[in-house]
Formats: C-alpha cells, structure tokens, sequence
C-alpha cells in the first residue's frame, strides 16, 4: 500500500494533484503547524497584467503555533466573490464555462468556519471532477491518537505503520528534509514525485508553470489533464 501525508493546500498546482493520483490513500496532514501565508490559504492564476496573482482564503488571525486543523475562516470577506471577479480575466478560455459551473457547485456557503475542512471538501470536489480515485482522509479524524512526532519527518513513519503501508511517497520538496535510512529502518520504502511541469498553451506566448489547477482546467480538457498527472518522475 502506498500513501502520502501532506498539509491541506488551496486549489494546489497539477503536481499536488499528481501525488494524490500516486498512492492509495492520500492523508491530509491538518496536525500540522499552520504557516502563515503558505499555499494552505493562497495559490496562482493568471490577470490582466499578463503575470500571475493570488486568490486566497481570508483566516482569523491565530497564535504562531496554532495547528492547521483550528484555524478559523474570516467568514466577513467574501472571498468566494473575490475569487470569481479574479477568475473574470479567464472569460475567454476554452473551458471557462465548464470551471465556473464546477466552482458555483463546490465552493462551500457560510456554513463552513475551518479552514482545513474547506480546503479538504475542494481537494475531494476537484479530484472527483478529475476522475482521481484515491481515497482521502484528514490525519486528526481518522486517527486522533497521533498526536505528536518525535522529529517532522515521522509523521510520515507514524502514519504509514497506522494504516499498515510499505511505501510512503512525498513532494520533491521533501527529497533532503527526511531520512531515508529512518524509513528504511522502518521497513518503509520512500520515494518522492518530481513533476515535469510541462507547458500547455494559456493566453500569451509566455508560459507560467507551477499555478493553481484552477488555471489548467480552464485550458486542458479532464482528459489532457489525466495525461498531465503521469508526467512526473518518481525518484
């Protein structure tokens, strides 16, 4: 079985999509510390000025070492119409249409005050859309028991011997942060997923890599899109 463990992240980039689409069970990691202005809350599209922005989710300011799973959303800015006056600018995109029907049926009401409750109903939402069957699961839900780690990179070990897995998987951002040997010693295999980032055809001749999903669906059919999760190289 394979797994990954990962911080619940905004409308993330096709290489967090990919490493979902990777392994069996993707484990959102809201134990975490949350990390002020991080992809938890914010990511990429394009604008007007030919460069790209920000769309984010407003919080209620917290202590430092507030964990993911209890920060708060400022539920008196109305972020989601920001969002769609920000996504305006893709009026001309193949599958703008199509995009804004899928956000006008995801994006959750008032009802919703957690953040990472949020982010995890859009990460299922967008993987259902895209045909990513992996199941997903929040860390501090499934086991509440798994409090702490004696070091960061054994949150990984901690989870996978919970759900009984032989190989954990992570971002490349990760390939100098964990010890293998740890894993190893574990009985683990650990491998990372470098995403090749390849170029798809947006409005200018200049490509920007590495936006929010967001950005591809409005170019790329769900069908160029499952093509795009395979391209990465597991290391």
């Amino acid at each position: 079985m394979r797994i990954a463990l990962m911080q619940p992240y905004f409308f993330p980039y096709v290489g967090y999509f990919q490493l979902i689409n990777s392994v069996d069970e993707f484990v959102i990691f809201d134990n975490a510390q949350y990390i002020k202005k991080s992809w938890i809350t914010r990511n990429r599209i394009l604008n007007e000025h030919k460069e790209s922005s920000f769309i984010n989710v407003p919080i209620i300011k917290a202590p430092r070492e507030t964990k993911i799973k209890d920060i708060l959303i400022n539920k008196n800015i109305n972020w989601q119409e920001k969002l769609f006056n920000q996504l305006f600018y893709y009026k001309q995109a193949p599958y703008f249409n199509y995009v804004l029907d899928f956000l006008n049926g995801s994006l959750p009401n008032n009802n919703y005050d957690n953040l990472s409750e949020i982010n995890a109903l859009l990460l299922r939402k967008t993987c259902e859309l895209l045909n990513i069957r992996t199941k997903i699961t929040i860390l501090s839900k499934k086991f509440p028991t798994i409090e702490y780690a004696n070091t960061a990179d054994e949150w990984g070990i901690k989870v996978s011997k919970a759900l009984n897995a032989s190989t954990y998987i992570n971002a490349i951002g990760g390939k100098d942060f964990y010890d293998k040997e740890k894993y190893r010693d574990n009985g683990l295999d650990i491998h990372f997923i470098k995403p090749n980032l390849s170029p798809y055809k947006q409005f200018k001749k200049h490509f920007i890599p590495g936006l929010s999903i967001i950005d591809i669906m409005m170019f790329n059919s769900i069908e160029v899109i499952q093509k795009m999760f395979a391209d990465f190289e597991e290391i």
